[in-house]
């Protein structure tokens, strides 16, 4: 078996399928939709899978436009998975760049389909809702939809190609206050403010940087601080993000804040409430394994790999809680240089040739980093090994 080959015929195969590559991504640009809405779109990405031989199953985790795409080769081997995300920016379209992100996991699975008969082992294609704020990565993992995967890629457009990551780990919370109405100004003192702890709340987390020393944060706004300034308010609420790279410190940073929340409450004779705000988005955990041989492939493909830096950005993502169970990652693939995702310029470099690059790029990357360890088995076990080691470490 000669695997320069092997690789050779699956890059061939993502050129031969460019044009629908490419007429998916334009499509999507075209027809932006958002959380769990992603009708069209979840529909354009599975038929193309079909159209290139996969057999796809609709609908799977109780989600409405997530889908699976899978393909055997009837011989033992691992079981590798590309994950496609297709939902649009709320009001900005496609500026982070999920209709490239799509194209490429569709481009990669048909190149390792062309030849995955020769190694062994099963490609799917996940298709992948809500990735911007509604979890879908999430729910999917809770509903077991990624547990026979032995490794999950993604490639994420951005201005830098680059294969490590971070991120977040994310819990947001809505707070609310219970006081006692009364009029301000003529009888305050049958009143009790639920304003007032909400307030002294704030204080707590300015109170707390410090002591976080940039490697937590939480940032808030009141969504609810009362109605007229002559009535002391009974209700308040508020929104916020608990932040921090470290899950573990995130969740100490806000057991300690719930903490405080319930603290204040008894010392303003109010009562606190809180909830959970949407999903927890946990901090990626890159397998280094997999980073290895994709930095490699990316450079095989002329593409300068570049070290993750903070001008590419730092949010969350819902990939990260992927990374905490399976071997995994989340990498970058440069369309243009400096435009920075989720803005109006970045949103038009995404139906540019430049864009076009990218796919076509990124499905290469991923295809040849399957094809290193559908051939290898010890690759393979370099990235089991790897994901043990680093989760031994962090927990």
């Amino acid at each position: 078996m000669d695997i320069n080959k092997i690789k050779s015929v699956a890059v061939q195969t993502i050129e031969e399928r460019s044009d629908q590559l490419w007429e998916l991504a334009l499509y999507l640009w075209n027809n932006p939709e958002y959380n769990f809405y992603e009708y069209a779109s979840s529909k354009a990405v599975s038929e193309l899978l079909e159209t290139f031989g996969f057999q796809v199953e609709r609908r799977i985790c109780g989600l409405d436009t997530a889908f699976c795409g899978r393909y055997e080769s009837g011989k033992p081997g691992p079981h590798i998975g590309f994950l496609a995300e297709y939902d649009a920016v709320p009001g900005m379209g496609h500026s982070c760049g999920h209709n490239l992100m799509a194209a490429m996991a569709v481009g990669a699975g048909a190149g390792v389909k062309s030849v995955i008969d020769q190694l062994g082992g099963t490609i799917t294609v996940y298709g992948t809702p809500a990735e911007e704020g509604g979890g879908g990565k999430v729910i999917m993992l809770e509903r077991g939809a990624f547990r026979e995967l032995d490794a999950a890629m993604i490639i994420h457009s951005a201005n830098e190609t680059v294969v490590n990551d971070i991120s977040y780990s994310v819990t947001d919370i809505i707070v609310t206050f219970h006081g006692k109405k009364a009029h301000g100004a003529t009888w305050p003192e049958e009143g009790v403010s639920a304003l007032e702890p909400l307030l002294l709340l704030f204080q707590y987390i300015n109170g707390q940087r410090l002591s976080w020393n940039g490697r937590g944060t939480i940032l808030g706004v009141i969504t609810d601080g009362g109605r007229e300034p002559v009535t002391i308010p009974e209700v308040t609420q508020a929104k916020f993000t608990v932040r921090s790279f470290d899950q573990k410190l995130k969740e100490k940073i806000l057991k300690e804040f719930l903490e405080a929340g319930e603290s204040i409450a008894r010392l303003t004779r109010t009562t606190f409430e809180y909830e959970q705000a949407g999903y927890t988005y946990e901090d990626i955990r890159n397998n280094p394994g997999l980073e290895a041989l994709l930095e490699k492939n990316f450079t095989q493909l002329g593409e300068v790999v570049m070290p993750r830096r903070k001008e590419l950005g730092i949010g969350c993502t819902d990939v990260g809680n992927i990374t905490h169970v399976i071997p995994a990652l989340q990498s970058y693939v440069k369309v243009v240089p400096e435009l920075r995702g989720h803005t109006r310029e970045f949103e038009e470099a995404c139906r540019s040739e430049d864009g076009k690059k990218a796919v076509l790029t990124g499905a290469k990357a991923l295809a040849l980093t399957a094809l290193d360890l559908l051939a290898s088995p010890e690759e393979m076990e370099k990235v089991k090994r790897s994901f043990e080691e680093r989760r031994e470490c962090c927990e």
